[in-house]
């Protein structure tokens, strides 16, 4: 099947903080997949979690990384869900950017192994194959069967190589259980919350010039 001329990649997130293993899974699935473009969209107000961050500062944090994560392909950060008013959901996302590139653009949306066990969770989650293809970035010891049995289904069937989610438009899923990498946010925050003076320290698994923002704004300190 003929390579498409437009290939998205869009990694969503609460990006509370924004730290190296999403810009790892960023970089794994635009080796794989080569997008023309990658989309990084921090949420506005994500409505299964509470006491985020300040959406001013989630945002500044992920503007900071886009300039670290593909030198080679361009990155662009989206204010879809930051500025939209009230809870936003993937769905109703992928839905604008659909209609923004068209039917004949390949879109994926790129998550972790956190998000696929919560999946069955999200709102029309069964709609996002009718809008993009997902890439899943699962730690090599990670137990798919954590996952709820509805969304394994759908794996199952939907399972596709590299090669149908670069020639397709939607609809298919990418399994990557290449990275090691383990990290959380929460983990960074607690990491950071321990931390005593007000004297700047680098921070394990967080970018040098996103930290240092952290420290200037005094984010996640007691």
């Amino acid at each position: 099947m003929p390579l498409l001329s437009t290939r998205i990649g869009i990694l969503g997130g609460t990006f509370d903080p924004i730290h190296i293993g999403h810009l790892a899974v960023a970089r794994q699935f635009d080796q794989c997949l080569g997008f023309t473009k990658l989309v990084l969209l921090p949420a506005g107000q994500p409505w299964q979690k509470s006491n985020v961050s300040a959406a001013r500062h989630r945002l500044a944090m992920t503007c900071l990384a886009a300039v670290l994560v593909l030198p080679t392909t361009r990155v662009i950060v989206s204010t879809d869900e930051i500025y939209h008013p009230g809870p936003s959901y993937t769905t109703q996302t992928l839905s604008k950017w659909r209609k923004y590139y068209g039917t004949s653009a390949s879109l994926t949306l790129l998550i972790g192994a956190d998000q696929l066990v919560r999946l069955h969770t999200w709102k029309n989650w069964w709609r996002l194959f009718e809008l993009a293809h997902i890439g899943i970035a699962a730690r090599p010891s990670f137990d798919l069967s954590h996952a709820d049995t509805m969304v394994l289904d759908e794996i199952e069937h939907r399972s596709g190589s590299a090669d149908m989610l670069r020639s397709t438009t939607h609809g298919h899923v990418l399994l990557d259980t290449t990275l090691s990498i383990d990290i959380s946010s929460t983990d960074v925050r607690h990491s950071l919350r321990e931390r005593t003076g007000s004297r700047f320290q680098e921070v394990s698994n967080v970018p040098d010039t996103i930290c240092r923002y952290i420290y200037q704004h005094h984010l996640y300190r007691p």
